[in-house]
């Protein structure tokens, strides 16, 4: 009886010992929750920069442009008085310097940007930017084709980009005419007032004289820039084969970006060269979704290499200082990934 006692033992044992690779298979088969940890390359972020040109005041209005309107230059005005220009003439005037005066008419001088005041770069990206990304998937269905569950995920990208393309514009520099009427201006300076009195001359110009210049901004603008992008949404597990996977997914995504942005200018125009140099930090916030798709290698019962690919849409993120702008583009941003996956 001890015997046969001794042998049922070493039975039984013998049946649990081998009905322990089968439980692991099966939990290997079953269980999909897990953590993910990649190395990734971001790719299609741009940024774009633009700025006021130097010369960016608009021009004051032409000749005939009509009574009753303000006009300042950068030697002087001419606007409207408390009369409203009664009679086309105006007290509410002034200039700076004598040699305006020519031939009984007063000259004034002003400058603009032929085309508009804004200067804009092309579009930059100094890709692939290289991040991590760390990730939780919970395991909640199970049925013939597959598994699916619930994935949450964080990302970090570092994204720098330095753009030191010249941009150019044209300057145009105008010199308009008013009639002084036989008038003796008082000596240079001179600023009149809305009230007044005092004496009058013509409320717009009678001429306009116009040259375009060459403007050239020469030097760097950079943005150094952290994206922190948070996921949520379904995932989808397809074994392919005893090891292999197809994984796919999508849902919403929110970053935050924070952005340090700088820049250092040399202008070169008619007026001679200008440096401006100025810097920003911000942070802010986009929304938007992303779709995402792959292959995970079944290397253990605990782990698996995953490899992929992730679209996101996440929108402009935008930050400016003294009129000079930046511009970080994630609207079609891809991410190409690597890592383990720890299942449990």
């Amino acid at each position: 009886m001890q015997s046969l006692f001794s042998s049922l033992r070493l039975i039984g044992l013998g049946a649990v010992l081998a009905a322990v690779p089968s439980a692991v298979r099966a939990q290997d088969d079953a269980e999909w929750n897990h953590f993910g940890l990649d190395f990734r390359m971001g790719f299609n972020i741009h940024a774009k920069f633009s700025e006021p040109s130097s010369a960016g005041l608009a021009l004051p209005p032409g000749p005939d442009a009509g009574l009753a309107l303000n006009h300042r230059y950068s030697d002087g005005f001419v606007n409207v008085d408390s009369s409203g220009d009664q009679g086309g003439v105006t007290w509410n005037w002034g200039y700076q310097h004598a040699s305006q005066v020519q031939d009984g008419d007063l000259l004034m001088h002003a400058s603009g940007a032929e085309g508009g005041s804004q200067l804009a770069s092309g579009e930059r990206s100094d890709d692939p930017y290289l991040g991590l990304d760390f990730s939780y998937v919970r395991d909640l269905g199970h049925y013939k084709w597959g598994q699916w569950g619930v994935k949450i995920a964080f990302g970090y990208t570092p994204i720098d980009v330095r753009d030191t393309d010249p941009m150019h514009a044209n300057t145009e520099t105008i010199t308009d005419t008013y009639a002084l009427n036989g008038v003796v201006p008082p000596l240079a300076p001179y600023t009149g007032s809305s009230s007044g009195p005092g004496p009058v001359i013509g409320s717009e110009p009678i001429s306009r004289i116009s040259a375009v210049t060459p403007e050239v901004i020469t030097g760097n603008r950079n943005v150094d820039a952290g994206l922190y992008d948070l996921r949520l949404g379904p995932t989808f597990n397809i074994p392919l084969c005893k090891r292999i996977s197809a994984q796919a997914g999508g849902g919403l995504a929110v970053g935050v970006v924070n952005s340090h942005f700088t820049f250092n200018e040399t202008v070169s125009s008619g007026a001679g060269l200008v440096n401006e140099s100025g810097s920003d930090t911000s942070t802010g916030f986009v929304v938007g979704g992303y779709v995402e798709a792959g292959f995970a290698y079944r290397l253990c019962h605990a782990a698996s290499l995953y490899t992929g690919a992730q679209f996101q849409s996440l929108g402009d993120f935008r930050q400016s200082v003294n009129g000079h702008s930046a511009r970080l583009d994630f609207g079609q941003s891809i991410f190409y990934e690597i890592g383990l996956q720890f299942h449990f």
